[in-house]
């Protein structure tokens, strides 16, 4: 049984290597493609960066709050992300350098990371620090 697989294997592979194989070779330009496709393609902008994060401690009410103090943007403008309290979704302030940070509803920051002045909506304001 073997010595008649032996001849038989043979027989075929002498019949594929007699095969001619073709290859096609196709050449597609993509330089328009690429080129459009780099064209429509904006740069993103990334958020800035985390400057301070920290919990302090408001002098009128004894409150606590949780701020976040983000690096300055191309721009100039400075945010902030308050928490208040702690556990409260976070409020974002932005406004010019120099200029208190401020949102809708009342929200108002002056000062820097380690103390500052904070109006919150149907509170009146006060000193806050670490």
């Amino acid at each position: 049984m073997r010595a008649t697989l032996l001849p038989a294997t043979a027989v075929a592979l002498l019949a594929l290597t007699a095969c001619q194989s073709k290859t096609e070779t196709t050449t597609v330009n993509n330089s328009a493609t690429e080129n459009t496709t780099t064209a429509a393609v904006t740069p993103i902008e990334l958020p800035p960066a985390i400057k301070t994060e920290g919990s302090y401690r408001c002098h009128g009410d004894n409150s606590l709050v949780k701020v976040t103090f983000f690096e300055a943007k191309k721009d100039g403008t400075m945010t902030a992300a308050i928490m208040s309290p702690p556990e409260a979704p976070p409020v974002q302030l932005s406004g010019a350098a120099g200029k208190p940070m401020t949102a809708d509803g009342g929200w108002s920051l002056s000062g820097n990371d380690k103390s500052f002045k904070l109006t919150q909506p149907g509170k009146p304001a006060q000193e806050c620090s670490k």
